[in-house]
């Protein structure tokens, strides 16, 4: 290296540090593009910028556009402020380095003269490009001088915007050479670097130095990548892997470090770090109704500014109802906060602080004032924790980064809202949010190990020669298009503007990923990605495409299918070993399980669910009450038909539980709806939602129909409500007996009725009754049955279709409501399910194998069973028994991959 004083800067139009090659490091030399060339000169100058967000000087420059009176960009500001700016400031830049003077002129375009004359006799706290530049030109007119050195342009002077060619002008410039193509002689690799600079286009067939494959999966190509640098350590040093995709490279990353290799310190930026998620979350708890998904998502932060225990509690909470407020939500807060549990009312204070603020309704307008309190309380929280964690002896660095990377969005938020007026719609706060947020975080997972490969994101960022190439992805990005239109341009540039419009920064790129592939001098592995056939092709593999054979393009060889073969070395030199291994089956379907009998207890009680389980499959019974086998505790929001359900339920509950008189349908409908109304935002928050209008009203009818066929069946057939949700407190198999009525109903002479809530599936229960099959019905029936033998009349009442069924044999007296269904009496269908249950229950006691009957053939089933199971299902369906079953993968009746 040549050890004299003179700087030596290589420079290029495309902008981005250019990384040192492998194995050497840079002395008073400088790779980059044209912000690396600006830094040395202010640098060298004594002229520091300090540094500061894009979003100060859109900012700033919004302000200045609000000066502006009867303007063309008026509608613009109002409908969005923060865009326009953005634009307009983005504009304004790129007009000022193409040689624009600020002025205004009449033969300007319309939008550069009212940028004219909004930026007319200011003065920018923030510097934009063209003014650094002038700086740097006004400090060497003024006699500075620059230290000795030579910068080497890439591209040619002319293709700079014109006020970087002024200042090029002063500088020692050379041109830098194009190197030449360093591929093997007579090689595929060098016939495509050929065709890149310009070259002849012949075909080439693949070799040793170039070889083209396909892969069905992200992983696959990992995997293939990592076993092929395996299979060639000695090379790893020298090679290059060009990876567009940051995920994918961090998921490389780890497959290298799982198999002991030199990782390449691969990083991506993210908003989806955990941390930065409260900024955004706390906000979404701003508006009403809440969100419950939104609130779900910040209760289960795995970092968040409420304990743990309390955030795990309340999402529990949302669960059961998903609405802030809910009965559920309430007794959760209220037991929380209780002198015993929250002595200091700390926990009480972290609720209101972070769940109870002032909120806005949907569609309106937010106060700025607000937005900066929740801002504020965001900052305060991640810095005060950074502090924290900085304490502790083995501190997480990268959970700390991040936490300060979220003080500093909230703060930037703050300051940004601050300059926006009194208050903002919500499109203009997602819109400052997006700002603020960035890119988010880096995240590096695993360190640049030294000896290990290179990891590049565009091969216009490969500075040097490389032994071998690995290229995985050959899609890419949308290029970004001229902001001017063709007129416009032409306006500008009779003006003495010479504005770009694009090609040139284009062609400088294209330049440099041109001289990046041409630095390879042994082997290119290009992979094709399936996300790949989604994107745009990659303009330099284009014209690589164009050597290959026709069935080379269409038919690549796959990674997969070659492994299948056995032929994996005519992809050498990128070549691997690797193992046959056989593949364990999933669990096989077992009917029958040898389960010990000491391991099997008895039950102390039953209910209506338990003994259906315990009758149609005995497994699940097993799993569920014996070995209490239970799911991973993931808080998720109920299915929209549950909620549907549990919200009518709660509905009912509240209007009609407590034993009042029977009010009149129309009185009853009023109640209803009116619980509907209040309740709904509480209780069922996600059918709140403003998008869920047309789905909400539609419950609302369905209440009021089933409300009107329910209150007028009883007040006809002369019954009173008893209670909802009634205990069922009985005895059954010489057990205690217990669940919960739905609805418990009774007339003047002493007899009562049940109605089972159902909210859909009218052809279900229809079938139920008609069967002489609602064991659930006749359990509750059971239990509430005289001493003398006289069981309810029974119901199920479909919430969603306004219908009441009930069997002829043990009817619910009413009028014409209601949908009589030609079916035994219910204690003959409680007769019936307790012979098949009592006939069927040896296997707890025998000794013999558990069975899992809904795997059984049907002609195995014992007497009976047929009353919760379906003898003559179809193909396509499962058992009732096995419709919400948790253990469907440890029977094997769902396979696991």
């Amino acid at each position: 290296m040549d050890r004299d004083n003179t700087a030596k800067l290589f420079i290029r139009l495309t902008p981005g540090m250019l990384r040192p090659q492998s194995g050497r490091g840079y002395a008073n030399e400088f790779h980059g593009g044209p912000e690396t060339l600006l830094r040395w000169l202010e640098t060298q100058l004594g002229l520091p910028v300090a540094s500061f967000h894009q979003a100060d000087r859109i900012t700033e420059f919004a302000a200045v556009l609000d000066g502006l009176e009867d303007s063309i960009i008026a509608e613009s500001m109002t409908a969005d402020r923060w865009a326009t700016a953005a634009e307009l400031l983005a504009r304004r830049d790129e007009l000022l380095l193409a040689g624009w003077d600020g002025l205004d002129s009449e033969a300007l375009p319309d939008i550069v003269r009212e940028l004219a004359r909004a930026a007319a006799g200011k003065d920018f706290v923030f510097p934009n490009e063209a003014k650094r530049l002038q700086q740097v030109m006004d400090a060497l007119d003024v006699g500075q001088t620059l230290p000795a050195h030579c910068c080497w342009l890439s591209d040619a002077a002319e293709k700079w915007p014109l006020q970087w060619r002024c200042v090029l002008e002063r500088l020692t410039t050379e041109t830098a050479v194009r190197p030449a193509p360093q591929g093997p002689a007579n090689s595929s690799l060098l016939a495509a670097q050929s065709v890149l600079n310009g070259g002849e286009i012949v075909t080439a067939e693949q070799d040793q130095s170039f070889r083209y494959a396909h892969t069905r999966s992200q992983s696959a190509a990992i995997e293939f990548v990592v076993a092929a640098l395996a299979g060639s350590a000695d090379t790893l040093s020298t090679t290059v892997i060009c990876c567009e995709d940051d995920n994918l490279a961090s998921r490389l990353d780890a497959c290298l470090y799982r198999v002991g290799l030199p990782t390449t310190g691969a990083s991506a930026w993210s908003r989806a770090h955990p941390v930065l998620q409260v900024l955004p979350l706390s906000l979404a708890l701003c508006w009403e109704p809440v969100d419950p998904q939104s609130l779900l998502d910040f209760l289960t932060l795995p970092v968040s500014p409420l304990p743990r225990k309390v955030a795990s509690r309340l999402a529990k909470a949302l669960t059961q109802e998903p609405g802030l407020g809910s009965k559920s939500w309430e007794g959760e807060v209220a037991d929380l906060c209780a002198p015993a549990n929250d002595e200091d009312g700390k926990i009480q204070g972290r609720i209101d602080d972070w769940l109870l603020c002032d909120r806005t309704a949907a569609g309106g307008e937010i106060s700025a004032r607000s937005v900066r309190e929740r801002c504020s309380l965001v900052a305060q929280w991640a810095a005060g924790r950074a502090k924290l964690l900085g304490d502790e002896v083995d501190a997480d660095q990268n959970l700390i980064g991040a936490l300060l990377v979220a003080a500093g969005q909230a703060s930037l938020l703050g300051q940004l809202v601050e300059s926006q007026g009194s208050a903002l719609s919500e499109p203009q706060l997602a819109r400052l949010l997006e700002e603020a947020l960035g890119r988010g975080v880096e995240t590096i997972s695993f360190i640049e190990t030294d000896g290990g490969p290179v990891r590049v994101r565009s091969l216009a960022e490969i500075d040097g020669p490389c032994d071998r190439l690995i290229w995985l992805g050959l899609g890419t990005g949308e290029a970004s298009r001229c902001r001017w239109s063709a007129n416009q341009r032409r306006e500008l540039w009779a003006a003495g503007i010479e504005i770009d419009d694009g090609s040139n920064e284009l062609s400088s790129l294209r330049a440099a990923e041109v001289r990046g592939i041409g630095y390879v001098k042994e082997a290119v592995l290009a992979v094709l990605l399936p996300q790949d056939l989604d994107k745009r092709w990659h303009p330099v593999w284009l014209a690589i495409r164009t050597l290959l054979s026709d069935d080379d393009i269409e038919q690549p060889p796959v990674f997969e299918d070659l492994i299948a073969a056995g032929t994996t070395d005519s992809l050498s030199p990128f070549c691997f070993e690797y193992q046959e291994t056989d593949i364990e089956p999933p669990q096989m379907q077992r009917p029958l399980w040898d389960i010990p009998a000491e391991l099997l207890t008895d039950r102390d009680s039953v209910s209506a669910s338990e003994l259906q389980d315990r009758l149609g499959c005995p497994l699940k019974w097993t799993f569920n009450y014996q070995a209490r086998l239970r799911p991973s505790p993931i808080a998720e929001l109920p299915s929209d038909f549950q909620l549907k359900g549990t919200f009518c339920h709660s509905v009912l509950e509240r209007v009609f539980d407590g034993g009042r008189p029977l009010p009149t349908v129309d009185e009853a409908v009023t109640e209803v709806l009116t619980e509907f109304d209040e309740r709904l935002p509480l209780d069922a928050a996600p059918l709140a939602q403003p998008n869920r209008y047309f789905e909400r009203q539609q419950l609302r009818s369905e209440m009021e129909n089933a409300t009107r066929v329910f209150v007028e069946t009883l007040a006809s057939g002369g019954y009173r409500i008893v209670g909802i949700e009634v205990e069922l407190v009985g005895e059954a198999f010489g057990k205690s007996l217990n669940g919960w009525i739905d609805c418990l109903a009774e007339r003047a002479d002493g007899t009562q009725a049940i109605v089972d809530f159902k909210y859909g599936g009218r052809g279900k229960y229809h079938s139920l009754i008609e069967d002489g099959e609602a064991v659930q019905l006749a359990t509750y029936a059971y239990g509430q049955s005289t001493a003398d033998g006289v069981f309810p009349a029974v119901a199920y009442l479909v919430l969603s279709d306004g219908l009441l069924y009930t069997p002829s044999g043990s009817p619910v007296e009413g009028d014409g409501n209601r949908s009589v269904i030609n079916a035994p009496a219910i204690q003959d269908v409680w007769q019936q399910f307790s012979n098949a249950i009592m006939n069927a229950d040896g296997w707890m006691t025998s000794g013999n194998p558990v069975p899992a009957r809904p795997l059984q053939q049907t002609s195995d089933w014992p007497d009976g069973v047929s009353i919760v199971l379906d003898e003559k299902l179809k193909p396509a369906n499962v058992q009732p028994a096995c419709k919400h079953c948790e253990y469907q993968r440890l029977c094997g009746l769902q396979e696991t991959n």
